[in-house]
């Protein structure tokens, strides 16, 4: 503890060496209480040494009653006194409810409540304390000199101190309930263990806070008068409220707070938010800035931001790195944004404060060159021609004096030549090509088209045939083709392939080497001399 600490600590030291030898025992017991469950679930089929289940008064007047082992209390308005339990209390009333009284009991063991509603434990100590009552919220009171080492709050709970400054009260509570719990009164630590719990300190004094890492999105409320001399932040979680905290240690970005502590630790890159300021390392306000989002304009045209900057009275200023191609003003809270020719800008926003750290922002704004004017050609059908057959096709093109071109994917199969706005198509042999129209202009974006030849496989005529081919005899690009006519006079015959190779007849067969695209069946074209 630091000079300034809890001084109760050093007063229940007196209180301790009273208690002679059963106290230092149930304190070398709570040695080993390290937060984890306290005690065995309770069973219907336990052997109480002692039990009480009927209001009233129990114990002796005068002197201590030692009840070795578990006792129960089962009913509301039950006032045990004078008594040492050696072992663990259970508090279990019939419907969750009532008051039961504690006067100078010693709980060696755990005192367990999962069904009270008001406990009050009047001077006495209890090793361990365990709350888990889902049927209601319980209030805890300790009075006198009471003293309760190790404190574990699993449903709704208030916890009230009056012992003063010669007891502990309360001495180390764990909270790992979501539900709230309530302090009031000075304790010696209180540990938050469970994601979105709430605690309202209300007033008094806690040597010291852990806000445990499983502890995120917690609250922890503090009255006026409630004080804490160190608080650990190991996670993100919120204070509120007008209390004061002398110390904070921050260990984990995310911590929201009311109230600015006296003093602050921080490890490396952290900081908490103060009263919507970031306060880091160098316990200076951070001024922030909402991040912006890039632009793209065309030349002309213009945009607006909104800046967002924390705090509201900051001073914002704003620059172009490229006044060329786009510029920035600030009115008020808003950026103007022009664009003005093609290329790229970077905005900066600086936003500055008094014992503050500066704060900058940047975006970049995209110029686009000017869209083109569009070339535009009007569309072509597909084709369908026998093998030697043409056509024309007309087409429209704007601007009028764009400059065209055409191309066939496979001139084998089709050629396709321009004279003005028409398209001459010649078909040569069966097989499908793709022509393509492009127009083009200066200044302007090109234009292109496709359509399809598809030229027909021929129907044969003539005299039936064989034909073979022999890939021994090659030249590049070319095969060897035999035609043998079913006729008695092929002499009289000319065999010509469908690109106009004619075959020679030698020995009743005709045969030639022509192009390989062309060595079928199909393009074998019969004719009478």
């Amino acid at each position: 503890m630091q000079g300034n600490g809890f001084k109760g600590v050093r007063k229940v030291k007196r209180y301790i060496r009273s208690l002679g030898i059963i106290l230092s025992l149930f304190l070398l017991v709570g040695m080993f209480y390290l937060g984890g469950s306290l005690g065995q679930a309770y069973a219907e089929s336990e052997k109480w040494a002692e039990s009480w289940d009927e209001a009233g008064t129990y114990g002796p007047s005068e002197g201590l009653q030692v009840v070795t082992g578990n006792a129960l209390i089962s009913a509301a308005g039950v006032e045990v006194q004078n008594m040492v339990i050696s072992g663990d209390l259970h508090l279990q009333t019939a419907d969750g409810d009532g008051e039961i009284t504690l006067h100078n009991v010693i709980v060696t063991g755990e005192l367990k409540i999962t069904g009270a509603g008001t406990v009050t434990i009047k001077d006495g100590q209890v090793n361990r304390l365990y709350v888990q009552n889902e049927q209601r919220a319980v209030t805890v009171a300790a009075e006198g000199s009471a003293a309760i080492w190790q404190v574990r709050l699993a449903s709704e709970c208030q916890l009230e101190e009056k012992t003063g400054d010669e007891s502990i009260g309360f001495g180390h509570v764990y909270s790992t309930t979501s539900d709230t719990v309530t302090l009031s009164g000075n304790f010696l630590t209180l540990t938050v263990e469970n994601e979105s719990g709430a605690v309202n300190f209300l007033s008094g004094r806690i040597g010291k806070v852990y806000m445990e890492s499983k502890a995120n999105d917690s609250v922890l409320t503090l009255g006026e008068h409630a004080e804490i001399d160190v608080i650990d932040l190991v996670s993100a979680v919120r204070i509120k409220g007008k209390g004061k905290i002398n110390l904070a240690v921050v260990l984990a970005d995310g911590t929201e707070m009311d109230m600015d502590a006296q003093a602050y630790e921080f490890a490396e890159g952290k900081s908490v938010l103060v009263d919507g300021g970031v306060v880091d390392i160098n316990g200076r306000r951070v001024v922030t800035l909402q991040p912006f989002d890039n632009v793209t304009l065309n030349p002309g045209k213009d945009t607006s931001k909104k800046v967002v900057v924390d705090p509201a009275d900051a001073e914002v200023t704003v620059s172009s790195n490229n006044t060329n191609v786009a510029t920035a003003t600030l009115s008020g809270d808003t950026i103007y944004i022009k664009g003005l020719a093609p290329g790229r800008a970077t905005i900066t926003i600086t936003a500055v404060k008094e014992d503050h750290t500066t704060a900058r922002a940047t975006f970049t704004v995209t110029v686009n060159t000017p869209e083109l004017p569009k070339v535009s050609l009007s569309r072509i059908t597909d084709v369908s021609l026998n093998p030697g057959a043409s056509t024309t096709k007309n087409f429209t093109v704007n601007p009028s004096d764009a400059e065209v071109t055409v191309s066939s994917s496979n001139p084998a199969v089709a050629t396709a030549t321009l004279s003005g706005r028409s398209i001459q198509i010649n078909a040569k042999a069966a097989g499908t090509t793709t022509i393509t129209l492009r127009a083009t202009k200066a200044g302007y974006t090109a234009a292109g088209i496709s359509f399809k030849v598809t030229v027909k496989v021929p129907t044969p005529t003539g005299p039936s045939f064989e034909f073979l081919t022999d890939d021994s005899y090659t030249e590049p690009g070319k095969i060897f083709v035999v035609v043998k006519l079913s006729v008695n006079d092929p002499q009289n015959y000319v065999v010509k392939m469908s690109d106009g190779t004619e075959l020679d007849y030698r020995v009743g067969a005709f045969s030639g080497m022509v192009n390989k695209e062309i060595a079928k069946r199909s393009n074998v074209r019969i004719s009478k001399k």
